[in-house]
């Protein structure tokens, strides 16, 4: 599902990348909404101080005219004189503004001079001698408000103007007290003589203008801002508009060198298949000349266990078991390297070895001799700088004799005893040299019933544990020790298990060949 919308934004870019006036057009819309925003938050951060003002100066005035009707309306009336409270002070000697009069006039001085500022005291039941008081909206819905819920802390507020002009209405309830109660029932002008504490008599209005567009030059830092913003927003979208039909005449050369990449890989796939098939040929042929359990069963007087994993496909270990008549010989090796050409190599030798056991010489100096001269011929034509290290074993009654240079030879005795022979100087590794005769040496060992022989390559000792810990020698000379029975095939089995058991989830980086002989 992911790479599906992936894959929907990737055309939709695509597409907009071809149709430049329609990207430039979303740039330029998207730039302009930022100071629309902005804006929009200063008109925002504006209604919230003006109604913080409006509401204010209601407190104000009301806190006025609560403290002038208490403070100074009520002493009027309770002493006697010729002071009088009445709405018609200008024109009775002594007398003074009633509270709501003392509130219409305040207001008039609070926003005579002032064009952002108006006040009103009006009521929907004014007195007889007075103009009736056209209420607005806003003020008749108040009123009824006002008066349903009959609360003197409540106060409606509205908003007026535009995205460049605002006006905020603050109206909250006049409401009678005692005194006023006495004085508006008994009036000869009043519209009503059956007023209670705490009806609402009328209310008092605050409009508050703020003509923002008037002010819009303070902000010209912001505006600056805003217009470096713009000119470097340009700059870097033209940048990446730049970058991006780039990258898209890039896509599209790459496109189509994915196209003929596709194209080769489909060929290498088949070449894959046709040398993965060879390989595997090589391999099995590889697999066919070893010595089969009914061969090594078949030899007299000797119990032979093998054992040989490659590390590729094809594998550049030897080893062979020779018989012609009552003759035994016994071969291992190890190419160096591994893989198809240290196979072919190694499968060399065992041709060679086979005709020589044959028909060439049974002495084994001679015959290694031969073998190597052969091997060099083979390896001129091929044109490879592959050798290996051989070694022979020619078994007699009670003797073997050991010829070539290989890795160390392992004999077990039945009482437990142990010798390990060294082969480095018996011989020359094959096929780096034409006449290897002068290093050729042979060595007789005697090989009783009950004796055992233990061959391997360098896959054995060089394996690595998961901590990059070599087997090693003296690991295998201990665990053949430790696994010393009557049996090749114990022997052999419990050698494999403590080698398994230390590579363990390592891998493998070299051929495994492991030979067990035993004197029946």
């Amino acid at each position: 599902m992911h790479q599906i919308e992936q894959r929907r934004v990737d055309k939709f870019w695509l597409k907009l990348i071809e149709r430049p006036a329609v990207f430039l057009a979303l740039v330029v819309i998207g730039l302009g909404m930022l100071p629309v925003a902005v804006w929009l938050d200063l008109r925002a951060i504006s209604d919230a101080s003006l109604q913080s003002q409006a509401i204010d100066l209601d407190q104000t005035i009301s806190k006025i005219r609560t403290y002038y009707a208490q403070n100074i309306i009520s002493r009027v009336q309770n002493a006697p004189g010729d002071i009088t409270p009445t709405h018609e002070y200008h024109d009775t000697p002594g007398g003074i503004p009633i509270p709501a009069t003392l509130s219409i006039e305040l207001g008039e001085v609070i926003g005579g001079n002032a064009r952002n500022l108006k006040y009103r005291f009006v009521s929907d039941l004014p007195f007889t001698g007075r103009a009736d008081h056209k209420l607005t909206p806003f003020e008749e819905k108040a009123l009824a408000d006002f008066r349903k819920s009959r609360d003197p802390d409540d106060i409606e507020i509205g908003y007026l103007g535009s995205l460049f002009s605002r006006k905020i209405q603050i109206a909250s309830p006049v409401m009678l007290g005692a005194s006023c109660v006495a004085c508006h029932n008994s009036h000869a002008e009043s519209p009503k003589t059956d007023w209670k504490e705490g009806d609402v008599r009328g209310i008092q209005a605050i409009t508050i203008s703020q003509p923002i567009a008037e002010n819009l030059w303070s902000f010209k830092y912001l505006l600056l801002y805003f217009a470096t913003a713009g000119a470097i927003g340009a700059a870097v979208t033209a940048l990446q508009w730049h970058q991006a039909t780039r990258l898209h005449s890039m896509n599209q050369d790459l496109g189509q060198a994915n196209t003929e990449i596709a194209h080769l890989n489909a060929q290498l796939k088949s070449e894959n298949l046709r040398l993965g098939a060879e390989i595997e040929v090589a391999r099995q042929i590889q697999m066919m000349v070893l010595p089969t359990k009914d061969e090594l069963g078949g030899i007299h007087q000797l119990e032979i266990a093998a054992f040989m994993e490659p590390a590729d496909e094809v594998g550049g270990d030897y080893y062979d078991v020779l018989q012609l008549d009552d003759r035994v010989k016994i071969g291992i090796g190890d190419v160096t390297g591994h893989g198809l050409e240290s196979g072919v190599l190694m499968l060399m030798v065992q041709s060679v070895a086979v005709a020589l056991q044959e028909r060439g010489p049974s002495d084994p100096r001679q015959f290694l001799t031969s073998l190597n001269s052969a091997i060099c011929r083979n390896i001129k034509r091929t044109k490879t700088d592959k050798h290996l290290t051989l070694s022979f074993l020619d078994f007699e009654t009670d003797k073997v004799t050991l010829s070539g240079q290989h890795e160390e030879l392992i004999v077990l005795k039945p009482d437990g005893g142990c010798e390990v022979i060294d082969t480095v100087d018996l011989g020359f590794p094959i096929g780096l040299d034409e006449d290897i005769a002068p290093f050729i040496e042979t060595r007789e060992l005697a090989f009783a019933s009950g004796d055992i022989i233990v061959l391997y390559t360098d896959g054995v000792t060089e394996a690595e544990s998961p901590d990059g810990e070599l087997f090693g020698l003296d690991r295998l000379v201990d665990s053949a020790r430790a696994h010393n029975t009557p049996s090749a095939t114990r022997v052999l089995e419990g050698i494999l298990a403590d080698l398994k058991a230390h590579i363990g989830t390592q891998v493998v980086h070299d051929d495994i060949t492991l030979l067990v002989i035993r004197h029946t």
